[in-house]
């Protein structure tokens, strides 16, 4: 437990830090963000499963407004995971590098 304190500290620091920066990136926003990419997924999901589909000939024939809606959807759904795995890059670098920089005094 004892050991947990210093990360727990720079991890504190850091979301100081993150807070008055100019582009804040705040654990709050990450999760909205994560909350909103899996939003749109489910809408995704909801829009293919209670469209109307005929089948010719064993393959299914789906309108084009929705493979048009479900492609604008996965485009914004996949811009926004790679925003989100973005943010939490910088957001975790520091913390992961003082994290091993630690560990590696400690060792020697």
């Amino acid at each position: 437990m004892i050991q947990a304190v210093p990360g727990l500290i720079d991890e504190m620091k850091q979301n100081e830090e993150l807070q008055r920066a100019t582009l804040k990136i705040t654990p709050k926003r990450l999760r909205d963000l994560k909350d909103f990419s899996t939003v749109v997924g489910i809408i995704m999901n909801i829009i293919f499963l209670f469209s109307r589909r005929k089948y010719h000939y064993r393959e299914p024939d789906i309108d084009d407004w929705i493979i048009d809606s479900i492609e604008v959807l996965g485009y914004i759904q996949g811009t926004s995971s790679l925003i989100l795995i973005f943010f939490f890059i910088i957001n975790k670098k520091e913390l992961i590098t003082k994290k091993k920089w630690r560990e590696y005094i400690q060792a020697n």
